[in-house]
């Protein structure tokens, strides 16, 4: 008699035992994937962050580094803090003796004369980053010999002759004159105090950061005019005349904006110490940088 063959398939107590253990090594198999890619997430995050930080640090410390000696001034404002500079955009020795008999440069006028208001003078060089041979901008001014913010931005908002800085409504022109530039000012300009290594900076206006962490931001303010009493937040700065801004960072921690400012002595520099806090989903991260200023005036 022939035999029967049977196929038998699953029970279903077999398949339903099938279906728990595939699920359950998917489970296992989804944790071991999930959180490595969370933790990639997480670095990247945090990495984006520290990114943000240090360009805005870096961007805040270039504009220092060009400011002019003597005038930084900062304010607390709203668990933040708003800093001021004088941007410069050249400089140069001015001449205050002539060659020797026999040299090129052995006129008066190309001598700088402090005792009382003159025309014409040269600089030991040139400059590097100002147009000659027209009118500078009037925004574009001479100074010597600052020595603190009360003065720079006092002399130039209120116009008050302090013989620091060149009035907007003097006109300066710059020219080649046998290797050196020469500087005219009309009207004649008297500089008061003398510079003990002959330093001269041309400033083209203030620059303003403002930390907020109520709007979690650090904003960069430029283009308005000078103020004596320093703008102190980012409400006044953004209502004065013909200002520019733009946002340096975003996503600043309730706790993330603090600043200390040294201003040195005349024979040991200043340092402007600024430490950041972002964060962003959970994640912080924390950033300090220490920028070293030149106050010699």
């Amino acid at each position: 008699m022939a035999s029967i063959n049977r196929h038998r398939g699953f029970s279903l107590l077999e398949l339903i035992l099938v279906v728990v253990l595939l699920g359950v090594l998917a489970s296992g198999a989804g944790l071991l994937i999930t959180r490595p890619i969370e933790a990639y997430s997480d670095q990247l995050r945090r990495q984006q962050l520290v990114d943000q930080a240090e360009m805005a640090l870096r961007q805040i410390a270039r504009d220092v580094r060009r400011a002019l000696p003597n005038s930084i001034r900062i304010t607390a404002a709203a668990g933040g803090w708003a800093l001021e500079m004088v941007n410069t955009i050249d400089g140069a020795r001015y001449r205050d003796e002539i060659d020797p008999v026999g040299g090129v440069h052995n006129l008066p006028f190309d001598l700088l004369d402090f005792s009382s208001a003159d025309t014409d003078f040269n600089v030991l060089g040139q400059f590097g980053s100002v147009d000659l041979n027209a009118i500078l901008p009037s925004n574009q001014r001479l100074v010597i010999y600052n020595t603190g913010p009360a003065d720079i931005y006092q002399d130039i908002n209120a116009g008050i002759a302090s013989g620091i800085v060149t009035s907007s409504a003097t006109n300066l022109t710059i020219t080649d004159n046998a290797g050196e530039h020469h500087i005219n000012m009309n009207p004649a300009f008297r500089f008061t105090q003398q510079s003990p290594g002959q330093r001269m900076f041309v400033i083209d206006g203030a620059i303003s950061y403002v930390c907020n962490p109520a709007s979690r931001t650090i904003t960069r303010y430029d283009n308005y005019p000078y103020q004596t009493s320093q703008p102190g937040s980012d409400i006044v700065l953004s209502a004065l005349p013909g200002v520019q801004s733009g946002r340096v960072v975003t996503r600043v921690a309730s706790s993330g904006c603090e600043i200390n400012y040294n201003p040195g002595t005349p024979s040991r520099g200043g340092l402007v110490s600024i430490r950041v806090v972002l964060d962003d989903s959970g994640e912080d991260i924390s950033l300090l940088h220490q920028i070293h200023v030149v106050n010699v005036p």
